[in-house]
């Protein structure tokens, strides 16, 4: 029997199911002329995207119609709910669990901190379901790594459901488990723009993870993204933005809203939190797939060089934090830190590539 905890936990967000009652009246002339739509009406419009209902044309101009306008959060809300309508199926822990990911888009190239960060929790004791993709707007995407590195990254959700359950740690390749959104893929190559599915994509973890650290590219987003983090199950978040970088960052101070089951509030954090000096923007700057793989493996062994440790504890700390493994900022980044010069990460991470190719 579940206990209360583990059942809050283990129940996913309510879904409102579209019901087909014919032909949907055109957004795009409401859209065009600055006017929103209610969550329910962007519900609707983005489960017919995922379900292949809408044509290549209604798809561009309603991607780019939201984006002249601005999408408002119950758009976010409602968009979110809809394309999470055709995705593949994946068994929910019953235990706490997180993801931790950004949506890209900040054009800074550094190594994959998100992914490092995955793995020293894990060491700390917080199994990571993450969610991600190839690379868009880098050389170098969280899938592009961990291939890289190894890994056998499109699994079916059984076999990865076991590797959280064994290893502490899994990755959802999104393409695998978002088959609709390839109805949206060829538009957006040719727009060649940001939309609000790039928003929206670490949104809509098919786990469902009751923890997250999210970092956005635009701190105009933060709450937005927060509250559909919410909307769609979440009850532990903090949505970052780092001088710049869609991550917490060490050489400014970073914007954040901390969600706490249902409670919001805006924070600023500084290195200085956690007792560092601030470094350059570009100290912990990546390359391709090949040498971020190669930065990695040295860095969650403990060899890493020490802006590279230091950005990665902090959000590794910041996670540790959201889930309640950690009672501050510093303390969590006290406890990434001792992994990190452990090597801990680095024997979950190997163990982890090891099991995902058996």
């Amino acid at each position: 029997m579940l206990t209360q905890t583990q059942a809050r936990i283990a129940t996913p967000p309510l879904r409102h199911p579209v019901i087909d009652q014919g032909p949907v009246p055109n957004p795009l002339p409401r859209l065009l002329a600055g006017n929103d739509l209610t969550s329910g009406e962007a519900e609707e419009l983005f489960e017919r995207l995922v379900l292949g209902t809408l044509e290549p044309a209604e798809i561009a101009g309603m991607l780019i119609a939201l984006r002249m306008k601005g999408e408002t959060e119950q758009e976010m809300i409602g968009a979110a709910r809809g394309l999470f309508a055709a995705a593949l199926p994946f068994e929910r822990p019953d235990y706490l669990f997180a993801d931790c990911c950004g949506t890209g888009g900040d054009g800074s190239g550094s190594i994959n901190v998100s992914t490092a960060a995955a793995f020293v929790a894990v060491a700390c004791g917080l199994p990571v379901a993450k969610h991600g993709n190839r690379a868009v707007s880098s050389r170098c995407g969280s899938a592009d790594v961990l291939e890289a590195l190894g890994a056998r990254i499109e699994v079916e959700p059984g076999k990865a459901r076991s590797l959280l359950d064994a290893t502490g740690f899994c990755f959802l390749f999104a393409p695998a488990y978002h088959p609709g959104m390839r109805h949206a893929g060829p538009v957006r190559r040719q727009l060649q723009v940001r939309t609000i599915l790039n928003l929206l994509g670490p949104c809509i973890n098919p786990a469902r993870p009751p923890v997250q650290l999210l970092g956005v590219a635009d701190p105009a987003r933060l709450k937005a993204i927060a509250m559909t983090l919410e909307a769609m199950g979440v009850e532990k978040a903090l949505v970052v933005h780092g001088s710049g970088l869609d991550e917490i960052a060490l050489h400014g101070p970073t914007q954040a809203v901390r969600l706490d089951r249902g409670r919001m509030e805006e924070l600023v954090l500084v290195p200085e939190d956690v007792g560092l000096h601030r470094s350059p923007a570009d100290a912990a700057t990546g390359g391709d797939a090949e040498e971020n793989a190669a930065r990695l493996r040295a860095l969650l062994a403990g060899a890493g060089s020490k802006a590279e440790q230091d950005i990665t504890a902090i959000n590794a700390g910041a996670l540790l934090m959201t889930a309640g493994k950690a009672d501050s900022l510093r303390e969590g980044f006290a406890q990434a830190s001792d992994a990190l010069r452990s090597g801990e990460p680095g024997r979950v991470l190997n163990l982890y590539v090891e099991a995902s190719n058996g």
